[in-house]
């Protein structure tokens, strides 16, 4: 998981410095993995992707049949809407955690 993407992205911290927010976003990060103790960021990523992939690209096999430009649009579309889908459940799990953790601290 990138982590810097989500400097100055959290309201709760994007008055500290950047050197704050990324500690304090890496302890939400481990804090979030430790949660979820057999998944991590990855297995998610990796589990969401294969079963958009495999819901929407059956769905267009379902409805229009085996062609190769459909197959393959369907697969860019599917990795498009997983990788919406997996950055929305990684900021909310790390929004969760950081909560957790800003809670700890005050």
């Amino acid at each position: 998981m990138n982590i810097k993407a989500y400097i100055d992205y959290f309201s709760e911290i994007s008055d500290l410095k950047r050197d704050q927010q990324y500690m304090l976003l890496e302890q939400a990060c481990n804090d979030a993995c430790s949660t979820l103790k057999p998944l991590n960021f990855s297995i998610i990523a990796f589990s969401i992707r294969f079963t958009f992939i495999l819901i929407i690209s059956g769905g267009c096999y379902l409805l229009f049949g085996y062609s190769s430009l459909i197959a393959i649009v369907s697969v860019l579309f599917a990795l498009l809407f997983s990788r919406v889908a997996v950055t929305e459940i990684n900021t909310y799990l790390l929004s969760k955690s950081l909560k957790r953790i800003l809670l700890k601290k005050s």
